[in-house]
């Protein structure tokens, strides 16, 4: 699969993070650790980020910025992925996760998706942590901006148990090179 530069990234905030993420990386290390983060550095895009811890099987969500809950109209910290989207919407993002994980291979992806109040674009990056063993990726920090294609009246804000009856119209995700 062929990579795309980061440089193609849309957003400027998902963009910024990228920059941010590889400049705290350094030459010679495939990924950064969380201690390597400075918050008052990314500070405009904290509500758009989210630090997931990597599990056998699955992902937690230990830190979900405002902007991210309040694009689902609910809190994700302390959940996990199979928790918090049903199998139809998680296993791409997962999919996409497990490469990050795996292969300490930062990811870019897009969606497009249905809901009862309307079409949702998301955009994300996936970027690998490794806080504990060089190599070993055990965190994701990753950048999620979503948008509304039908503007109507607060969209994205919706009961959790609504998400169930969405509907993937597309994904798309690669490689990131950076």
């Amino acid at each position: 699969m062929t990579g795309i530069a980061a440089d193609a990234i849309v957003d400027g905030r998902l963009r910024a993070l990228v920059e941010y993420w590889a400049r705290v990386r350094g030459a010679g290390r495939a990924a950064p650790a969380r201690h390597d983060l400075n918050p008052a550095d990314m500070q405009p895009l904290l509500p758009w980020v989210m630090l997931m811890d990597v599990m056998t099987g699955d992902y937690r969500y230990r830190l979900v910025g405002t902007g991210i809950d309040g694009l689902f109209g609910r809190a994700l910290t302390g959940s996990t992925l199979r928790q918090s989207w049903p199998a139809h919407l998680g296993d791409h993002w997962r999919h996409w996760m497990d490469r990050a994980s795996q292969d300490a291979c930062p990811v870019a992806s897009s969606a497009l998706v249905n809901t009862r109040r309307g079409r949702l674009r998301l955009d994300a990056v996936i970027l690998p942590l490794s806080n504990h063993q060089p190599g070993r990726i055990d965190m994701l920090l990753c950048g999620l901006m979503g948008a509304s294609v039908r503007h109507r009246a607060s969209p994205l804000l919706r009961p959790a148990d609504e998400v169930v009856e969405d509907q993937l119209v597309s994904f798309e995700a690669a490689p990131l090179t950076v």
